[in-house]
């Protein structure tokens, strides 16, 4: 596949409830579900899960992203204090924040679309949302090199710190953390 063209316009938005049914079928595309693990989740199990989220009302904010004005992943960020229990035993900086992401279309996936996602995202919206954060954390399962090597591209350093999953006690989450680079990241 060819990677993903500069010029394609990237945008991203909060996520709306008319967002769920695609959610739904992202989350249960194999290429997600393989590390998201939520792809026998019905529509209504998606929204018990992700609908309390929409409209800002719960700590993990979801949001769409879009290419050239389609939809083409998803992600969500948070305050770590807000979801410390995710990170048992590890010394939280206030104003830490930490996010997920999932490119939903699999045509997508491989061509550099990520590193774009993870740099603009946290620029433009991290950046201006949690102007005090010290660092953005993200904490992909060690087993997935496309996700690590992506953060890792991008600047996330990984820390050792292998955390248990909540969702499921067989798998783990290795954390990797990114400091701020100043106006630009490095």
């Amino acid at each position: 596949m060819a990677p993903t063209a500069p010029e394609e316009l990237l945008a991203f938005r909060p996520m709306a409830r008319e967002d769920i049914p695609q959610l739904r079928r992202w989350l249960a595309a194999p290429h997600v579900a393989e590390w998201w693990g939520s792809a026998d989740e019905t529509i209504e199990g998606v929204e018990a899960r992700a609908g309390g989220r929409v409209g800002r009302a719960h700590p993990v904010q979801p949001w769409i992203v879009e290419v050239d004005g389609r939809a083409t992943g998803f992600l969500q960020w948070y305050r770590v204090e807000d979801e410390a229990e995710w990170f048992p035993g590890v010394d939280i900086p206030p104003g830490t924040v930490a996010m997920d992401l999932a490119i939903g279309d699999p045509e997508r996936v491989g061509r550099g679309l990520g590193r774009r996602v993870v740099l603009e995202f946290c620029h433009h919206v991290l950046r201006a949302a949690a102007p005090d954060s010290p660092e953005v954390w993200i904490d992909p399962n060690p087993r997935n090199e496309r996700a690590v090597r992506c953060y890792r591209a991008v600047g996330f350093v990984d820390t050792g710190i292998d955390l248990p999953d909540p969702d499921d006690p067989t798998q783990v989450r290795r954390l990797m953390r990114m400091a701020w680079a100043g106006p630009t990241f490095r």
